[in-house]
């Protein structure tokens, strides 16, 4: 009987785990961690054509936040200070020296800089939601991707799952910090801290229509953000290839929607694993009893003491 019951709490075990494996319901997405948007989505345009790298948008950044001061070294062949995304710095202004200098030419030389600052592209359909296990990661309908410390749990599933490489856990906490958009000035009717801070323009913010709309008519040859991942609300447009300043080339395929097919093999390898997890453990469970039942060969002691 205590047999029957073990073998029947697994069946139903297994099979639980199996029909959780293979069933699309529950996988995670990002459209059902969404707060739905108040007005039209945001969105904020990024003119590198504008952009002179006075770094305003950073410390802005850092005193609306009040994130501490991250410890940096001066880099004589790169002006780009912090050199990357961090926990505690979410806007990063990159530098980039184009061109051959030619001192015999006229103006510059040939040689040309440009800036633009980055942050957290705020996807319209995150990836780094859709992986989060607690819902630590949540998307505003109005733009912004915000993140629930108390949720957290510190799996690094976002980090991974970025394309950008926005995200990063910091070590102490083991809490992970990024770019919130401002969401509490937005929701105040403010406008982000880094857009107030721009002295020349080179950040807007707006409905994501109409930023999407200034930037095709800015003659920019470069845009990036419209259809990235699915679409971003960072619409930003430049003089130069996006290449040039480290982004990388994102596929315009939402990346819930990649997640779900590719779960499809999984979910079919893992209820086949179920099943071969259950008939294992009932060939074992019979081979157990059979071998309970069968007599046992006598040795030579129990031998010894017969003939005696």
């Amino acid at each position: 009987m205590v047999e029957k019951i073990k073998r029947r709490d697994f069946l139903k075990t297994g099979a639980g785990l199996a029909a959780i494996i293979a069933s699309p319901i529950a996988i995670s997405k990002a459209e059902e961690v969404v707060i739905p948007a108040t007005g039209k989505p945001k969105a904020m345009l990024v003119d590198a054509r504008r952009c002179i790298g006075c770094k305003s948008c950073q410390v802005a950044c850092k005193e609306w936040n009040k994130l501490p001061a991250e410890k940096t070294k001066i880099s004589e062949a790169e002006f780009t200070n912090p050199p990357k995304f961090s926990s505690i710095s979410w806007n990063v202004v990159t530098f980039k020296e184009m061109g051959n200098y030619d001192p015999k030419a006229e103006g510059t030389g040939g040689l040309k800089w440009r800036a633009i600052s980055l942050r957290c592209m705020h996807c319209l359909d995150p990836q780094c939601v859709s992986v989060c296990p607690t819902h630590a990661l949540i998307k505003h309908g109005d733009g912004p991707v915000v993140y629930d410390a108390n949720r957290c749990v510190g799996c690094d599933y976002c980090m991974m799952a970025c394309p950008w490489h926005v995200v990063h856990l910091d070590e102490k906490s083991k809490l992970i910090g990024k770019c919130t958009m401002c969401v509490d000035r937005i929701e105040a009717g403010m406008e982000p801290s880094c857009v107030v801070a721009c002295p020349t323009d080179s950040l807007q913010f707006g409905d994501r229509d109409l930023m999407l709309e200034k930037g095709h008519d800015s003659n920019a040859p470069y845009i990036y953000g419209e259809k990235e991942a699915g679409g971003t609300s960072m619409i930003c447009v430049s003089d130069v290839p996006f290449e040039e300043f480290g982004l990388p080339n994102v596929s315009p395929d939402p990346p819930s929607t990649f997640n779900l097919n590719m779960l499809k093999p999984i979910a079919g390898i893992g209820a086949i694993a179920g099943i071969i997890s259950f008939l294992g453990y009932f060939m074992h469970t019979r081979t157990s009893k059979i071998s309970a039942k069968s007599p046992k060969p006598k040795t030579s002691e129990q031998k010894k003491t017969k003939e005696a």
